[in-house]
């Protein structure tokens, strides 16, 4: 079993571990703790190094993580671990600002969300709902970084899930402990991924355009620049298919907002393709 130690501590980002397997030549190796997080609910994957090899996959297997290595490590159990910053950074605000996203389109309108993907350029989010009017998307904009503005705290605890289940915007079909994500005052989940401590470290959120992908669901992408900062923008629709929805997003832009996201003169900004 792995002790993960991204559940209590996101910003961790070197730690110290013992190697109990190995497997493929030493390119697979299993740890009794690690704070490098696998893919799993859309969230990708960490990298980073393990013993100075680079580390390419992580992997959920249940009960324990198994980190894929780009080469054979032949060093002793005793491993350093650290993770790529950059890439946890980007993920943990992208994961925060969805389920403040996700909160906000429930509460106002009732549009739950259908799934979610994060990715290193492309990031989505979709709803269910018969259709979005600019007013609509206006509200949630200037909803959401008047969340953000707040700087409300970001708490994890964990907690029975039979307790807990009257708080959840969505059921969670798991039994015994659930690990809890709260937005103080606005949302309440159940989540394994990573998250900033407050709202505040999400930055501006600019809602940019919408695209309709089926009959009852919008998707909100992002597009990401080479910069710290990140900048959205939305793939065209291919020829002959559905146009693909999208409620697009500026993340990132400022720890706290001094304008309307409208008037931010860097959330106008194109992102080259």
């Amino acid at each position: 079993m792995t002790t993960r130690l991204y559940y209590t501590d996101t910003y961790l980002r070197t730690f110290n571990a013992t190697i109990v397997e190995r497997a493929d030549d030493g390119r697979r190796l299993y740890l009794d703790r690690s704070a490098f997080y696998p893919t799993s609910g859309g969230q990708p994957h960490d990298l980073g190094t393990l013993g100075g090899v680079d580390v390419i996959d992580v992997v959920d297997e249940e009960e324990r993580v198994a980190h894929v290595l780009a080469a054979p490590y032949t060093g002793p159990d005793a491993v350093h671990g650290a993770i790529d910053w950059p890439r946890r950074w980007d993920f943990v605000q992208q994961h925060t600002g969805q389920h403040l996203l996700s909160g906000i389109f429930e509460e106002l309108f009732d549009w739950p969300t259908v799934s979610v993907h994060f990715g290193d350029v492309l990031s989505t989010l979709e709803i269910r709902t018969p259709g979005v009017s600019p007013a609509q998307l206006r509200r949630v904009e200037e909803h959401a970084n008047a969340l953000v503005a707040e700087n409300r705290p970001v708490t994890v605890t964990f907690e029975d899930a039979a307790a807990v289940a009257a708080r959840l915007r969505r059921p969670s079909m798991r039994t015994g402990t659930l690990r809890i994500v709260t937005i103080e005052g606005h949302d309440t989940s159940a989540c394994g991924g990573t998250h900033v401590r407050a709202t505040g470290e999400i930055g501006a959120i600019l809602l940019r355009r919408v695209r309709r992908r089926l009959t009852r669901t919008r998707r909100w992408r992002r597009r990401a620049a080479s910069s710290p900062t990140r900048w959205p923008d939305i793939a065209p629709a291919r020829s002959g298919r559905p146009r693909r929805p999208a409620v697009t997003a500026c993340v990132g832009c400022a720890v706290r907002m001094t304008c309307r996201p409208t008037n931010c003169a860097l959330g106008r900004r194109r992102v080259p393709r």
